[in-house]
């Protein structure tokens, strides 16, 4: 999370990575195993950020997999990516999640059943039994979801949605929907998207009471073929009885992405700072095959307590991608570079996100 502290410096140069194996399926059977490292060069602890500083070394993924048709499940220690769970962002080492994960269908019309009972984040080598709220030291039984999606055509046009429920133990429940709607046969037609997500206290409620409703739009297009511009809206609920003033209680995303929000910041999550109003503008080019370039513009009109003044938490972000060719093909360097401007504070947040990556 930025803190908006004059002077402060969270300077922090890590390498590492992950290296996976996984088998050729036989009967459709496959398994998958990956290593996970971390390690930090000339490391302050006195400025270090969180998820960069420790040291690890161990098991990452380790599953086995069954695969028939159009049917796939998965049990073990995994990458999932469904509604507020997921390998969000990109760090050194991965989150990851202990579960059973069985799907159905294809990215359009599909059926989807998740049990996750531990989480690896991104600045641990452990499996933990907890959250990402790290002030709540008390365990869980994790969560499961159910999910399903479905694509339909008319003419040239094309409708795409999806619905889920998540229920997280002694956390919340979570209801998401979100429809699209697409021109198939003209390039720079729009997509119009909607958004809809609801938030109740689950158990015992241990981030607090839990009682969030969210609405959202979205308008995207291209302005050129290699040039896409996105405009998106949140509108979040006020609820001055309960957590957040309304906010989202997110338990695996916490203080780590705004998930499928359309509208959201960069380096902090939407759902994270209160009710009101959000904002965002995106502009990405991908200029060769090679350099991909965008920026972002966005503005958090959010309340975190009842009576509190808004952040009115505005972020200018900046980024760019160059993968190199030739006999360095696989090798990339990617860099976010931003300020954050808020009104409860008369210091900015500044960060630089730089990152030499090689996939092989």
């Amino acid at each position: 999370m930025p803190i908006f502290v004059s002077g402060l410096s969270q300077d922090t140069v890590s390498y590492g990575g992950s290296v996976k194996y996984a088998t050729a399926e036989y009967y459709g059977v496959s398994l998958g195993v990956s290593g996970i490292l971390q390690r930090g060069i000339s490391h302050n602890d006195d400025h270090l950020v969180n998820e960069l500083g420790p040291n690890q070394t161990g098991v990452g993924e380790a599953w086995l997999s069954w695969h028939y048709d159009q049917f796939r499940i998965t049990a073990g220690d995994q990458r999932i990516n469904i509604p507020f769970i997921g390998d969000y962002d990109w760090r050194i080492t991965p989150i990851l999640f202990r579960a059973i994960d069985a799907s159905y269908g294809d990215s359009d019309n599909f059926l989807h059943a998740t049990k996750i009972t531990r989480y690896k984040p991104w600045g641990d080598d452990r499996f933990l039994d907890t959250t990402a709220y790290t002030d709540i030291e008390q365990s869980t039984n994790g969560m499961w979801g159910v999910g399903g999606g479905r694509s339909i055509s008319f003419g040239d046009r094309k409708v795409n949605a999806q619905m889920w429920y998540e229920n997280y133990d002694d956390y919340t429940r979570i209801v998401y929907a979100d429809s699209f709607l697409s021109w198939n046969e003209y390039a720079a037609a729009p997509k119009i998207g909607l958004q809809f997500i609801r938030g109740l206290s689950e158990g015992k409620a241990l981030a607090g009471e839990v009682n969030s409703t969210s609405y959202g739009a979205q308008l995207s297009m291209k302005l050129a073929p290699s040039l896409a511009w996105t405009l998106n809206y949140n509108h979040i609920a006020a609820n001055g009885n309960a957590y957040g003033n309304g906010a989202l209680v997110t338990p695996y995303a916490h203080n780590t992405s705004s998930g499928p929000y359309f509208a959201q910041p960069f380096f902090t999550s939407t759902q994270d700072l209160g009710s009101g109003n959000a904002y965002s503008t995106d502009l990405n080019w991908a200029a060769t095959e090679q350099v991909s370039l965008g920026s972002r513009y966005s503005f958090m009109d959010l309340t975190p307590a009842a009576g509190a003044s808004s952040s009115h938490q505005s972020e200018y972000l900046i980024y760019g991608t160059y993968r190199f060719g030739g006999v360095l093909n696989g090798l990339s360097l990617t860099d976010f570079a931003g300020v954050q401007t808020n009104s409860t504070s008369d210091k900015n947040f500044w960060q630089n996100r730089l990152a030499l990556q090689y996939d092989f």
